[in-house]
């Protein structure tokens, strides 16, 4: 097997995976990311959450932008498809240090925190983050390396299905001589646009 054919066939995997990778980013993106127990003598007890949207409402774009440009990746072609490719890497790259990066147990708690109905007053508990954005970064950062791939090899993998392209028009067919010189191929083309070739 030839390197260029091994190239071609990573083309359906690719495009799963950055299917794949964007879904899990925006499930994991709306996943509880830090939750707080908050406890006042004579009030019930209440489970306070925040998830990655509410830490950095960002992410959930960019995971649809990651999906979207995975769909993109099968509608384009050429160069094209390479900028596709380096749009996800670009887009990946940045939101997997975001979602590494952001304090989820900070602002985003203490506001939570604040609205707790159970909150009169007391000591602010202690946060305890997930695993969820470590899930998240880890899902971006393999968009980013499809990403990559893409961008060095989406040139050489096939394009949509000629049967997508816009039909080439097929000539009129009026006089004696016209009809003389056509092919069987050429009235059944006029019969199938709904002409009649002998008028």
């Amino acid at each position: 097997m030839t390197v260029p054919t091994r190239r071609r066939r990573l083309y359906g995997p690719i495009v799963l995976g950055l299917l794949a990778a964007g879904a899990l980013a925006l499930f994991a993106v709306t996943r509880s990311w830090a939750s707080a127990t908050v406890r006042t003598p004579g009030v019930p007890i209440d489970q306070v959450e925040t998830t990655g949207a509410d830490a950095a409402p960002v992410l959930v774009a960019l995971a649809i932008v990651v999906i979207a440009a995975g769909l993109a990746v099968v509608a384009s072609g050429g160069w094209f498809r390479q900028v596709v490719g380096l749009t996800i890497a670009a887009v990946a790259a940045w939101a997997a240090l975001r979602a590494l990066s952001v304090d989820v147990a900070g602002a985003p708690m203490a506001r939570a925190l604040v609205d707790s109905p159970a909150n009169l007053g007391a000591a602010h508990p202690v946060a305890q983050v997930s695993a969820w954005p470590v899930v998240t970064g880890v899902a971006f950062l393999i968009a980013a390396v499809l990403g990559i791939a893409v961008l060095l090899f989406g040139r050489q993998w096939p394009r949509m299905a000629s049967r997508y392209d816009r039909p080439a028009a097929t000539p009129e067919l009026r006089t004696p001589e016209q009809l003389a010189d056509a092919d069987d191929v050429d009235l059944w083309r006029a019969l199938d646009d709904g002409r009649d070739p002998t008028l």
